[in-house]
Formats: C-alpha cells, structure tokens, sequence
C-alpha cells in the first residue's frame, strides 16, 4: 500500500467544500473510499469544529 493524498469537493447551494487527507489505498479509488470513510468517521466522533485559515480576496 501507498500513502496518498485526497482531496474531495463537494459543491453546496452556497459555497464549495473540501477534504484533504493522507491515506494508505493500493489505488485511486481505494483512495477516494477511505478518505470518504475517514470523512464521515470524523463528523461523527466531532461534537464542535471550526475553521482554523481562511483567504479573503
């Protein structure tokens, strides 16, 4: 297995949204499955989150 990087987008009806995260997959789409599992697991143990950059142009 190789450490990949993911990045996910999902576009919203008021902004776009994204999901970088490192993980271990043998392909592409064993990739983007893992970093959508990771995703889910993750807003689901969270009780309170913020944003923590942001850009202003």
């Amino acid at each position: 297995m190789a450490r990949k990087t993911v990045t996910l987008k999902a576009s919203l009806p008021h902004g776009t949204f994204y999901w970088v995260t490192d993980v271990e997959a043998t392909s592409e789409e064993e990739a983007v499955v893992a970093a959508e599992n990771l995703f889910l697991n993750e807003m689901e143990r969270i009780d309170e989150w913020e944003f923590t950059d942001f850009d202003v142009s």
